[in-house]
């Protein structure tokens, strides 16, 4: 008898961890991400990979302090240097809306499957779009999930609605965004398919309001 209750503790006891992982909570995305599981369980993230990671899972709003006055579209354009700023510092940058896009898996969001933990960018150019513009000519403010408690309503589809070609000032914690060094002109002047212009952005977003 006292077999049978063992053997019914230990089967109650495998449904509810089944039943736990199922509801997405059998193991917790750390700020520092995790590697691509179809690596293999030997990959492993790079020191500053997770040091980017939990600057991109911040979960808090920049204070007047926070932020630095000296940062500006038209300085981050042109820059390359991961010194010439502080990425615990925030910054406001004004920009023209290009488009928005939604991110997939990444080591930030543990390369879930689920997509309201993915985030979004927002692409900003520093003058009036014109039919030759390109995302390789912008800077990358990011939606994260995190900015999307501050406001649901930023979303891709709400800015490529709303906001193209609008002039709009975005705020948030300043990121020097290693992930994306070979796809940035900055950083890799020869790349044949440039997605952005530097690798300087705003991530996350915690602000947005159009430009007067």
């Amino acid at each position: 008898m006292k077999k049978l209750v063992f053997l019914a503790l230990i089967v109650a006891t495998c449904i509810s961890v089944y039943a736990f992982k199922v509801a997405g909570h059998e193991d917790p995305c750390p700020n520092e991400g995790k590697p691509n599981p179809k690596k293999g369980k030997s990959a492993v993230l790079k020191p500053r990979e997770k040091n980017v990671n939990k600057h991109k899972n911040r979960q808090s709003i920049p204070g007047d302090a926070d932020y630095d006055k000296t940062v500006t579209i038209e300085k981050m354009y042109d820059s390359k240097d991961d010194s010439i700023w502080n990425e615990e510092n925030a910054a406001s940058i004004t920009g023209y809306v290009f488009r928005a896009v939604d991110n997939n898996m990444e080591s930030c969001n543990c390369y879930t499957e689920d997509k309201t933990k993915y985030s979004t960018n927002i692409y900003l150019s520093p003058t009036p779009i014109e039919k030759n513009t390109r995302t390789a000519d912008c800077i990358v403010a990011v939606i994260m999930p995190y900015s999307r408690t501050i406001n649901k309503d930023w979303t891709a589809d709400y800015v490529n609605e709303k906001l193209v070609g609008k002039r709009i000032t975005v705020s948030g914690w300043l990121i020097y965004d290693i992930d994306h060094s070979v796809g940035s002109i900055m950083t890799n002047s020869n790349g044949t398919q440039p997605e952005r212009r530097t690798i300087w952005g705003i991530c996350p977003m915690t602000d947005l309001k159009v430009a007067q």
